[in-house]
């Protein structure tokens, strides 16, 4: 009989209660959230037995359940961590940070990549919204926290827009940012996130150098005239003219190479704070706190010199030929970042129009000069497009015959403000545009009919020219002589009759080419002078070279040739030159009695000049010119002047 049965039933209940007892303090420890135990009782009881067993049945379930959701736990930890990693690769291909805003809270959470981004320690940041919008470039900021609020109030889908932003370095990066809110079931905002792309490679790098571009540039000129206090400033830019030379039979991999080590040695000769930025046409840009010509001498000097020097590619040496321009900002000189650059734009414009290697510094002569371009060639257009391209006609008097050896056709614009405007105003910018060539198109069609004219061919014959100019661009065009014959049949006249002139720098351009043009339209029978010979660099070597008919020469050798007797040897000489080579001799720019006696007796016969006439309308032409009565021929000849 055991202990239990034999105690008085207080016994009993007092021996069951101790037990229960001892069981709950073991089930205590379950408590602290120990489960790796068993219930033990020494008691004989029955009931308290199962009570035991129960307990480590439930124990049992318990420690199952738990081993069950600590795998399921691993499970998904691991699914996450993989999926966490997954994401990382991906935003780490994509240059992508994330962050996060906690409307109610006020704060955003910055991951470890954005940080790195900006060349920060490598951490999470955590800051207030405000704060992170104080990193956001000034210009930018205001429309950056518009995307924002427009999609917390529902009227965008997402938040997608880029930005710039200053790194830890004090250099401009561009960001594009996407983001997404999150709401709860009644459609109020709980929280935004996203992720941050670096874009500044996309948006601020030139592809071909890897410097940062024109947009860089802009950057940098805008946060340069707004710092207080604002140093001196100049803005360079130079060119590289023909950059193309590096590709002519090469690997095109091989000339980016070169000219990416030329460009990495150009910066290397700059002081170490000098951004050195690319920009289209292979034109290169920088910002330096100068504006003393003799420091800009010091830094620009260098790299000029560098640019001189030949790149070596393929086994063999090309030299690059390059041009720059400067504007510079005095210290109290109000202006925007637009008018800079368009400063410099012009200066570099303006050294483009001289010798290779020049630098040009920008002055308001430069700007005049670009309002005078712009007028001329709005007065150009406007010509062309209301037929507005006038015919005035100057007469090559032959002395000697008492005749009309030719008309020179001169080409007059017709603009409703100015009135009638000569070429002076108007041809440099005509040919630097293209123009010229449709206006010249024009000038045919009223010069050929010359020709055909009655009251013309009543007063000076059959047989006289029409002389028409053409420049170097349409020298150089391989349709010209089609254009030619095309508008003779057109207009139903010999092209013997019409005599085309050149000027030495038309043909300087591209001498061979030129030459081949010309010999061409001789072929063709059309008649060829050499314009305004003696202006300006002459080489005599021309005359002997070019297929030429007739020499025409200019009026600066005429020009008070009666009182200057040096001038009058050298006039004297080109004469009988021209005149040993079988050249007809036209003097251009007589305008007194004195010269055409000195000149008749030197032998010349073709004058042309006010003295005759000045250039005019064909029908003023016709009821105002009187033919001159015919001279005796000379009693002198410019041999024995030249002598």
């Amino acid at each position: 009989m055991s202990v239990s049965s034999k105690a008085s039933p207080e016994g009993r209940e007092a021996h069951l209660l101790a037990q229960i007892d001892a069981i709950g303090n073991q089930l205590c420890q379950a408590v602290d959230g120990t489960f790796d135990f068993y219930v033990h009782t020494d008691s004989d009881e029955l009931a308290i037995q199962k009570l035991a067993q129960l307990n480590n049945v439930t124990l049992d379930a318990v420690r199952r359940t738990i081993g069950e959701l600590e795998q399921t736990r691993r499970e998904l930890e691991g699914r996450v961590e993989e999926r966490t990693q997954r994401l990382d690769l991906i935003l780490s291909a994509t240059n992508d940070g994330v962050w996060e805003w906690e409307i109610d809270a006020g704060q955003v959470t910055l991951s470890p990549r954005w940080a790195s981004m900006l060349g920060q320690d490598s951490a999470e940041i955590r800051q207030s919204f405000e704060a992170w919008l104080e990193l956001i470039h000034p210009t930018d900021r205001d429309a950056v926290e518009h995307a924002f609020y427009r999609h917390l109030d529902g009227l965008s889908d997402v938040v997608d827009i880029e930005y710039r932003v200053r790194n830890a370095r004090g250099a401009w990066r561009m960001m594009l940012c996407r983001g997404l809110c999150q709401r709860d079931e009644r459609g109020r905002a709980l929280r935004m996130a996203g992720t941050l792309s670096d874009t500044t490679e996309q948006r601020l790098s030139d592809p071909l150098t890897g410097l940062p571009n024109g947009a860089y540039l802009d950057l940098l000129m805008q946060e340069k005239l707004g710092s207080l206090p604002r140093p001196p400033l100049s803005l360079v830019k130079f060119q590289l003219l023909n950059v193309a030379q590096l590709f002519d039979g090469v690997a095109v991999e091989h000339a980016i190479a070169a000219l990416r080590k030329r460009v990495q040695a150009l910066r290397q000769r700059l002081p170490a704070r000098v951004t050195l930025m690319a920009l289209p046409e292979h034109t290169f840009a920088m910002v330096l706190e100068l504006d003393a010509v003799a420091e800009l001498d010091r830094v620009l000097e260098p790299v000029e010199a560098l640019l001189a020097e030949p790149v070596e590619i393929a086994g063999r040496l090309v030299w690059l030929s390059h041009v720059s321009g400067v504007a510079i900002v005095s210290l109290h000189e109000a202006i925007s970042a637009d008018e800079w650059r368009r400063q410099a734009r012009l200066a570099l414009a303006s050294a483009r129009q001289s010798d290779v290697g020049t630098r040009c510094y920008y002055s308001e002569s430069l700007r005049q000069w670009e309002r005078h371009q712009g007028r001329a060639e709005q007065m150009i257009r406007g010509a062309l497009a209301n037929r507005g391209v006038c015919c005035f006609l100057q007469p090559i008097v032959d002395i000697v015959a008492g005749t009309a050896r030719g008309f020179e056709a001169l080409m007059r614009l017709e603009d409703p403000v100015e009135g009638l405007v000569s070429p002076g105003a108007f041809v440099e910018v005509a040919e630097r545009t293209g123009l010229i060539a449709p206006l010249w198109e024009m000038l045919m069609d009223q010069a050929l009919p010359v020709l055909k004219d009655p009251g013309m061919r009543e007063r000076f014959g059959e047989t006289f020219l029409v002389s028409v100019n053409l420049s170097s661009r349409q020298l150089m065009d391989s349709r010209l002589l089609e254009l030619m014959l095309a508008a003779c049949a057109r207009h139903g006249v010999a092209q013997s009759r019409l005599q085309i002139e050149v000027t030495e720098s038309a043909v300087l351009s591209d001498p061979v080419r030129a030459s081949r043009m010309l010999e061409r339209m001789r072929e063709a029978g059309i008649q060829v002078a050499m314009d305004d010979f003696g202006s300006g660099y002459s080489s005599l070597a021309q005359l002997t070279s070019l297929p030429l008919d007739t020499v025409k020469i200019d009026r600066s050798l005429v020009l008070n040739v009666n009182t200057l007797p040096r001038k009058q040897h050298v006039l004297a000489a080109v004469v009988a030159l021209c005149q040993r080579l079988e050249h007809g001799v036209v003097v251009e720019g007589v305008e007194d009695w004195e010269t055409v006696t000195l000149l008749r007796q030197w032998g010349v016969r073709d004058i042309q000049g006010f003295f005759y006439a000045r250039p005019m309308p064909m029908a003023q032409l016709v009821k105002q010119f009187e033919l001159p009565l015919p001279l005796s021929p000379a009693g002198a000849s410019a041999n024995d002047a030249a002598g």
